[in-house]
């Protein structure tokens, strides 16, 4: 109990494109939306892994945008006791549907040692939308240690400030006998947080639970 407790209150990042249009919703209309444009955003995230056959983990990540600029840091995301760094451009637009695609590399060091490129992509129409962020990190150590994570989510926004769907996710950080962890997700929104809970394998031996919370800034 005391495992959901703190999953519950700690919950990532959502749809960071969702968040900022709210911001510029909520602008009065005298704000000219060019010095919008050439501020920075910043957010951060904490994920709670609550693993029933493993020891329990946490992941950190932290971003900023200005302009076109994307950077990332994170930690405990590719390898448990690893950091890395991330630096990309992003790309935007569309109508009804509207699109990001921010292609990056980054660095990472710790237990795992290496060069990762990889991309966020994410589409929006109506209430539904698509989320992804995926890299293939080279590991210096050989090439068999070589490894392609993982994150994408399918979600609906029924109503204000809630969000759910479903969720895969491919990574080190759990270990199982399936390739994809897949589950289903629910968060909701307040002031400046977002927070949220994944179950991962429901109602299988290899279900594990992700608590998340994030903030924009």
């Amino acid at each position: 109990m005391k495992y959901l407790i703190i999953s519950i209150l700690l919950t990532q990042v959502t749809f960071k494109s969702f968040g900022q249009d709210a911001v510029k919703d909520s602008l009065p209309k005298s704000v000219d939306s060019t010095s919008l444009a050439s501020s920075w955003a910043f957010s951060a995230a904490a994920y709670y892994y609550i693993l029933p056959h493993e020891e329990n983990t946490t992941t950190l990540l932290g971003y900023a945008d200005h302009n076109w600029l994307h950077l990332e840091a994170r930690y405990n995301y590719e390898d448990r006791k690893t950091g890395s760094l991330f630096g990309g451009y992003t790309f935007e637009g569309g109508g009804k549907l509207s699109w990001t695609l921010t292609p990056m590399v980054g660095v990472v060091v710790g237990n795992t040692d290496g060069i990762a490129p990889g991309f966020l992509t994410s589409f929006a129409w109506k209430k539904f939308d698509f989320y992804s962020e995926s890299e293939y990190v080279f590991d210096f150590a050989g090439k068999e240690n070589n490894f392609f994570y993982t994150w994408t989510e399918l979600a609906i926004t029924p109503f204000n400030n809630f969000r759910t769907g479903m969720s895969g996710n491919r990574t080190r950080l759990y270990q199982s006998d399936l390739e994809i962890q897949k589950g289903i997700f629910a968060q909701y929104s307040f002031w400046k947080l977002t927070t949220g809970i994944h179950y991962f394998n429901p109602f299988s031996d290899n279900y594990f639970l992700i608590g998340t919370l994030s903030i924009e800034f």
